[in-house]
Parts: C-alpha cells; sequence; structure tokens
C-alpha cells in the first residue's frame, strides 16, 4: 500500500494501446471533416480555384483532402498524447 501523500505510481502504456489512442481518433475526426467539407465543396471545383494547371478526378481530391486532414489531426492527437505522458518524478532529497 502506498502512503497518502504519494501519488500512486505509473507505469508507462503499451506501444500499441498509444497508437490506437493517437491513430483512432485522428481517423475519425479526419473522416468527419472530409464529410462536412466535401459535402459542401466539389473536389474539382477546389482544384480549378486552387491549382488550374493541374487536372485531378474527384476521387483523387477526396483522397488528398481526407490524408491532409489526418496527418493534421494526426499531429494534434499526437501532441495531446505527448503531453499525457506521466512526468518523471525528480528524487526525494529531503525524505
Amino acid at each position: 500500500m502506498t502512503a497518502p501523500d504519494k501519488p500512486a505510481p505509473t507505469e508507462p502504456r503499451p506501444l500499441l494501446q498509444l497508437l490506437g489512442a493517437v491513430l483512432w481518433p485522428s481517423f475519425f475526426t479526419a473522416a468527419a471533416m472530409s464529410a462536412v467539407l466535401f459535402a459542401r465543396v466539389d473536389p474539382v471545383e477546389l482544384q480549378r480555384i486552387s491549382f488550374p494547371a493541374l487536372s485531378i478526378s474527384r476521387e483523387l481530391g477526396y483522397s488528398l483532402g481526407f490524408f491532409a486532414f489526418w496527418l493534421g489531426t494526426l499531429c494534434a492527437c499526437s501532441v495531446t498524447a505527448l503531453l499525457l505522458r506521466p512526468s518523471r518524478e525528480a528524487p526525494e532529497i529531503f525524505e
């Protein structure tokens, strides 16, 4: 049993659990963001406005949009996972 004034030691999470906690929410959010964006905006029209010299299909536009959203939300979820890591406790000098 631990003393009441000391917090219980936290064990590091397994890598698979950490990857699942980062990849799944970023995937889900990217899918939702893509659905909302492409319900309002046609990828071909967006391409004509943004890059008129390039020719892309709708499917490629949907894919590029999804992966761009996934990369952005993956970065955000990774930073969140980094900030939620347990801190390294400094050794108690004055015990």
